[in-house]
């Protein structure tokens, strides 16, 4: 079960790069925010920060937090912070 302060997790489907990297995405509610209703289903949960991260291509048991993307992740996530994104990443899969 996830945390209560844990979202919907998601990729940017529509941004090949970040896919190709591994990275996903899961919103989140900060702490001076109102948790989500506990009987809120996972999918329902929809914030404006997202916790990023990767996976290892090769060794899926291995992550790595990229980001903390707030305030305004969905106006963030239209810029081209999204390339900062896939450069930490890939500096994880290479190393």
């Amino acid at each position: 079960m996830r945390p209560i302060i844990f979202g919907d997790e998601g990729r940017w489907e529509d941004h090949a790069s970040l896919c190709a990297s591994f990275v996903f995405k899961i919103h989140i509610k900060l702490p001076d925010e109102e948790p989500w209703p506990a009987k809120m289903p996972v999918v329902a949960r929809k914030s404006n920060s997202y916790l990023v991260y990767t996976r290892h291509w090769c060794e899926p048991e291995k992550y790595q937090l990229i980001s903390i993307m707030t305030p305004n992740a969905h106006e963030l996530a239209r810029t081209s912070f999204l390339s900062v994104l896939v450069d930490r990443a890939e500096d994880f899969q290479n190393n």
